[in-house]
């Protein structure tokens, strides 16, 4: 059965049941992924699914079910679920409220591509990185991915809104090797148009970021500028995301509770939640529940301006829905959660401003991340880099260890690059730190 032959049997279930109140989520994927190993197929995965889930209000408790097909059963496991939950007055279902926009991240020739193509692409991908550098001794994992989604949300409140995205991926581990030194190196990218995937750019990143580190040593404790490339930056941001969510905020778990309109990052800060960019991950022209996307500034030249809300914490916080509710699938409950993160570059020459300074350390790598404490900002992670001296790379670094508060670095933000990169969640640059605490791991 058809995606939408299921929502609709499914909205006929509720309503022969007198279910007023109600909730439809359809996701149909289609995937593709493959991955070489000596320039031969190593794995493939050829994947089709469909199936909804079903939320019904009953007397302000929300019942949840999900399954393949629309059943009885599955409005019937709703109902029964709703039974068990705990009555909230702020639980609703979402009003449609805004203008949707014409945004359909589909490519006809992503959704063409057949298995044979996706293993093609990853022996190619192989092959690049082999032919890149002699040093090249193994490759660890060679991937490629297409996948293809239909996504629908239908409700009692009068959402209806349907849309079909088509993404392709492909990432590579390399390890290399020059006399008894090996190094790794990792790179990736993910594009919604086929025609702008450059393969041969993985290949070569990856190589380089596993070349660049051939040599590396300690270093003694120093207190020195920091640039983070834009992958450590990435993994910055990343952590200090969740401090926007109003949900952490409202609960006391975010840094920037009472903050709001407060300066709390350098001047030259902004960051932008973005679903709508066409390069994003999650790009859609709707959240997870059907509510219209949109961009919300977070920062301003350093100041506090806003959190991000789904339908729910929205109702809290008495603020609308920023279009922030995330789905991983149709057998998930749809949560708060960051979409697109934005931080903008500047147009100035970074290198020109790294060139004032007789030593900094170019962080390529942050270990433990995950380590730091999301609240305080208080972290000591491992880090692997370059030792440069007025902008010149001298010799690669690994096993040193920064130490401070991600909050407090961030507020001394000198300098962004125009280098500006996609990964999951998040957009950003490379960014230069006047001075961080860095020690031998």
């Amino acid at each position: 059965m058809e995606l939408r032959a299921k929502i609709d049997k499914a909205v006929s279930l509720l309503k022969a049941k007198d279910i007023r109140e109600y909730e439809v989520f359809g996701m149909s994927n289609d995937s593709i992924r493959a991955e070489s190993m000596d320039a031969q197929m190593s794995y493939l995965n050829r994947s089709k699914e469909s199936g909804i889930s079903v939320r019904v209000l009953l007397d302000g408790a929300m019942g949840f079910s999900y399954s393949p097909e629309a059943t009885e059963d599955l409005v019937d496991a709703a109902i029964c679920s709703a039974s068990y939950q705990f009555k909230d007055e702020h639980n609703h279902i979402p009003v449609p409220a805004g203008t949707y926009p014409d945004h359909c991240p589909y490519d006809p020739a992503i959704h063409a591509m057949v298995p044979e193509d996706c293993i093609e692409q990853a022996i190619t991908l192989e092959t690049s990185a082999r032919n890149a550098d002699e040093r090249v001794e193994k490759i660890r994992k060679s991937s490629f991915s297409r996948h293809v989604s239909h996504v629908q949300v239908v409700n009692s409140q009068g959402i209806d809104r349907s849309v079909v995205l088509s993404t392709i991926s492909a990432s590579l581990m390399v390890m290399v090797r020059q006399a008894d030194d090996m190094q790794s190196g990792y790179d990736f990218d993910f594009k919604h148009v086929k025609a702008e995937m450059d393969i041969a750019s993985i290949a070569s990143g990856a190589v380089s970021r596993a070349t660049e580190l051939l040599g590396a040593r300690q270093i003694q404790t120093v207190r020195i500028p920091v640039l983070f490339d834009a992958t450590s930056t990435a993994q910055i941001l990343g952590f200090i995301s969740d401090a926007f969510l109003g949900e952490n905020m409202i609960k006391g778990k975010s840094y920037l509770k009472d903050k709001h309109g407060i300066r709390c990052f350098s001047p030259i800060v902004r960051l932008v939640e973005n679903p709508l960019s066409p390069e994003a991950a999650d790009v859609c022209p709707f959240d997870g529940e059907g509510v219209p996307s949109q961009i919300t500034t977070l920062v301003d030249e350093g100041i506090v301006t806003g959190f991000l809300y789904d339908s729910y914490w929205g109702h809290v916080a008495g603020h609308p829905s920023t279009g922030n509710s995330v789905r991983n699938g149709y057998r998930s409950w749809p949560v708060l959660g960051i979409r697109h993160l934005c931080m903008e570059g500047s147009q100035n020459a970074l290198q020109e401003t790294v060139c004032n300074f007789k030593k900094v350390l170019k962080v390529t790598d942050i270990m433990g991340m995950h380590t730091a404490n999301p609240v305080t900002g208080e972290l000591s992670v491992g880090v692997n880099g370059i030792f440069m001296d007025q902008g010149v790379p001298l010799f690669p670094v690994r096993e040193a260890a920064i130490s401070g508060n991600i909050y407090d670095m961030f507020s001394r933000i000198l300098c962004t690059g125009n280098d500006l990169r996609e990964f999951p969640q998040v957009r950003c640059p490379s960014v230069l730190i006047d001075a961080v605490d860095i020690s031998s791991g």
